[in-house]
Parts: structure tokens; C-alpha cells; sequence
């Protein structure tokens, strides 16, 4: 009996220690964490309309939904992998534009590579120049 009463008793105490040990370590997406050379803005040079424009494509080429649009200040909210994200654009002068990407709630824990890619859309269409249809 006492050596049933001893195995139960180590299995317990190697358990508890699995199960703190399981704790104490942090997961990958807790220690991920935003790269200093993370350009949340950027400038390009292209009118601020067209870079709104190539904005909204990225987002939709990406597959990310547009939550709001307002063209009048140039800012899209819009949400990828359920996190909100205000991107708002402005004019510099009349040949170069800026353009800026941040989280909405202010918690920077997440991919850089989701403002990275919205980047390399927009670098590698910002020839296209957009035209109104009549």
C-alpha cells in the first residue's frame, strides 16, 4: 500500500512541475515583437488620390476587408487576421504622397510582414496611374 501511495505521490509532483514548466514558457507569438526598421510610413512618388487608390488594391489583393473609407482625409480602416488597422494617406506636394499604417487599438504585437507586403504592392504598381471613367 505505502508503495501505491509513493507512486501517486512522484507522479503528482511530476505532473504540477509539467504543468509550471508548461507556464513559465512563453509562446511564439508572445515574444514577437515589431522590428525597428518596420516602416510604418512611407513616402512615394505619386499623387495622393492614385496612392489611395493602390492602397485599396493592396488591401483588396491581399485579402484583407475594408472596413471604412473616407476619401476626403485619405484613411482606410480595414482588418486582417482579425486585427484593425488605419493606413491614412496625404500629399507632400504635388508629385510625392506619404503614407502611414498603423494598428488601430495601438498594440503593436503582430506580423510585420502584413505592412511589408501592403509596401511591396504598392512599390511594385505605383506606375499604374488610375483614370476616371466618364
Amino acid at each position: 500500500m505505502r508503495k501505491i501511495i509513493y507512486i501517486l505521490f512522484c507522479l503528482s509532483i511530476f505532473c504540477s512541475q509539467q504543468v509550471l514548466a508548461e507556464d513559465v514558457v512563453p509562446s511564439a507569438t508572445a515574444i514577437r515583437t515589431i522590428p525597428t526598421s518596420l516602416d510604418f510610413a512611407k513616402t512615394y512618388r505619386t499623387s495622393s488620390e492614385n496612392l489611395l487608390y493602390l492602397l485599396l488594391s493592396a488591401i483588396n489583393a491581399h485579402n484583407y476587408s475594408i472596413e471604412e473609407i473616407q476619401f476626403k482625409t485619405g484613411s482606410v480602416l480595414f482588418k486582417a487576421y482579425t486585427k484593425e488597422f488605419i493606413a491614412s494617406v496625404s500629399a507632400q506636394d504635388g508629385y510625392n504622397s506619404f503614407i502611414k499604417i498603423i494598428p488601430a487599438d495601438n498594440d503593436y504585437n503582430f506580423s510585420p510582414s502584413l505592412i511589408q507586403k501592403l509596401h511591396a504592392y504598392i512599390e511594385n504598381n505605383d506606375s499604374i496611374s488610375f483614370q476616371k471613367i466618364l
